[in-house]
């Protein structure tokens, strides 16, 4: 018998290349045509989230990653971001790259927040893992997975640029089924001129049914906005996460 209980979400990753300056109503009207309810963004600023939040009137939260130039340039300072047309609360940001200053972009962070709707509510955990040094990345990958345990809400997800391009996909999602998230499975999503290797991830709790996963083909269109195209996961889970 079908649980009538179980709710559905619409959760989209994508890392946007603020420093390129992308489009902002253009990456607000994709929004708008997809319809997810939280969408985690890496590679934002807070000038554009802002801008991004208020031409779709939805709710916020950001996390400095690192300022690429200076802090004297703060408005150019890159960050992670969730975004929903629901309400956003319970922000936590914590750095998961020790010892690494906040100057240089090896400098990592995750950010979570809790997406309440009128029929549940979940916990979004979104993140940036490193993109040249496998061992470090999956160090992060670990720091994660242990605030992710320590977490006590019921349905937990996780979003984000994982930067799994080489042997390490297997290890770093290692560490995440160990808490309990699965990958919610996907294709290629980076470069988007031309899509080759997949390192942008939805994550879902064990108890959570995929009904899909999308990613646009890719192209020039797609590029124009990034260098990396957004993936659309849609499933249900029941009262309990």
């Amino acid at each position: 018998m079908t649980d009538t209980s179980a709710t559905t979400w619409r959760v989209m990753t994508w890392n946007i290349l603020g420093a390129q300056h992308p489009d902002i109503s253009e990456i607000a009207a994709v929004l708008s045509e997809q319809r997810p309810d939280v969408v985690s963004m890496q590679e934002v600023q807070r000038a554009q989230l802002r801008r991004l939040a208020k031409h779709l009137g939805w709710h916020a939260v950001w996390a400095r990653k690192h300022y690429p130039y200076s802090p004297l340039l703060w408005w150019r300072a890159e960050g992670i971001a969730i975004l929903s047309p629901w309400a956003v609360s319970a922000r936590m940001r914590t750095t998961i790259s020790p010892g690494v200053s906040t100057w240089v972009y090896k400098h990592r962070v995750l950010l979570a927040a809790t997406v309440t709707r009128r029929n549940g509510a979940v916990r979004v955990f979104n993140t940036h893992l490193a993109s040249h040094d496998a061992d470090e990345r999956l160090a992060q990958a670990r720091r994660v997975a242990d605030r992710i345990r320590s977490d006590a809400s019921h349905c937990k997800i996780l979003t984000g640029d994982l930067n799994t391009t080489d042997d390490s996909e297997i290890e770093v999602l290692r560490e995440f089924r160990a808490v309990g998230l699965n990958d919610a499975g996907g294709t290629v999503s980076n470069p988007s001129i031309a899509p080759m290797q997949r390192i942008d991830y939805v994550l879902l709790p064990t108890a959570a049914t995929v009904v899909s996963s999308h990613t646009p083909e890719g192209g020039e269109l797609w590029a124009n906005l990034s260098d990396h195209l957004p993936v659309l996961v849609e499933f249900t889970v029941g009262p309990n996460g």
